[in-house]
């Protein structure tokens, strides 16, 4: 039996924030970064909720939320003891967010009404059951239904300021997030059609985003693409792609989106050269008016090229290949242990995915 889920109720669409307005609360915390409080976002987002509620900010978020992190906002919260919390940023915030809920409720904190409003088109993360925390050296994903937000209010409008570089790294984990979904061992009637319909997204609203951030048609676009994505990925999994960003990540420190699109044509040739593996593929390009899979994979690579991004792990400038080698088999082994590979679609070998490692890295 196959199962098709979504619990968070969404709000999208021009001036969705006014949605808050609306809200039945006393007692409000928004957890943020600190760009976005110093920056004044936090203020226009807030100045949308009741009159009567006192709202109090902890900005202490940082990109890759370690544990140590999520266990002081576990202490603040339920010193707080918020009815409404707000994940006000980008996906380590609301992933951050999460994680603290998670644990609050782990000892007993009674959990309150849970609203994510993303900043960056990307994770997805406002919709789905997955949470990425590092611990160490090590990013570890967590999977619960528990951690899915109960609304999600998408507002493009939060999104404008986001600079070509990041804008072009988040956008491109919703492709990878797409294009993992509709390949799944897990995929689903359902998620194929959300997936199907966040890549034709991507392919035509990404570059144009990425060239002018003021075209908010195209940004609001890829607000609802990433949440799209994210239910497709929440109902059917992901795949290597992810699992071995997130090795290599904790290892290196690199943005989550970048190691994705340097990642993800190696990962598709690896697929495509076994037929068994390659059919979903060439059913995904007839889908999206291309003539087969490798004219997907060549726009992947073109799409790649467009937006600036490097095209092997070298080509990063941040990797040393020494401790890259060094690395390696370790990182492998966390891989094929992490939480995405169980639906990738071709099973796979430790040495396999030291195997991608290497020719990503040189090419």
């Amino acid at each position: 039996m196959s199962e098709f889920c979504l619990k968070a109720r969404l709000f999208f669409g021009a001036q969705a924030v006014e949605h808050l307005q609306s809200l039945s609360c006393s007692n409000v915390l928004v957890i943020t970064d600190g760009f976005l409080q110093e920056s004044g976002m936090v203020s226009k987002m807030t100045q949308h909720l009741p009159a009567r509620a006192h709202v109090s900010v902890y900005s202490n978020i940082k990109p890759d939320p370690s544990q140590e992190l999520v266990d002081a906002g576990v202490e603040m919260i339920c010193d707080a003891r918020p009815d409404l919390v707000i994940a006000f940023g980008g996906g380590s915030c609301i992933d951050a967010t999460k994680a603290i809920l998670y644990f609050a409720g782990e000892r007993g904190m009674e959990r309150p009404y849970f609203l994510a409003i993303p900043t960056t088109a990307g994770t997805g993360s406002e919709v789905t059951n997955f949470a990425v925390i590092t611990r160490g050296n090590t990013k570890v994903a967590l999977i619960d239904d528990v951690l899915v937000p109960d609304g999600a209010l998408l507002d493009a409008s939060f999104t404008r300021s986001v600079p070509p570089k990041i804008t072009a790294d988040t956008g491109l984990d919703v492709l990878t997030h797409a294009l993992e979904a509709y390949v799944s061992n897990n995929a689903s009637t359902f998620t194929d059609a959300l997936a199907v319909k966040a890549l034709r997204i991507v392919f035509e609203d990404l570059p144009v985003v990425f060239r002018d951030g003021d075209a908010m048609r195209a940004r609001g676009r890829m607000a609802e693409a990433s949440c799209v994505a994210g239910i497709a990925f929440t109902n059917a999994g992901l795949g290597i792609n992810h699992s071995l960003a997130h090795a290599l990540g904790g290892r290196f420190h690199v943005a989550h989106g970048r190691l994705n699109a340097v990642l993800l044509p190696y990962v598709m040739r690896f697929h495509m050269a076994e037929a068994k593996y390659r059919g979903p593929y060439e059913r995904l390009a007839h889908e999206l008016g291309m003539d087969g899979a490798d004219e997907l994979l060549r726009r992947v690579i073109d799409l790649r090229h467009e937006l600036d991004i490097e095209e092997r792990l070298a080509d990063l400038g941040s990797i040393e290949a020494g401790s890259f080698e060094e690395h390696v088999g370790e990182m492998a082994e966390a891989a094929i242990h992490d939480r995405c590979t169980p639906t990738n679609p071709r099973p796979v070998s430790k040495q396999d995915l030291v195997n991608l490692y290497r020719d990503a890295y040189s090419g």
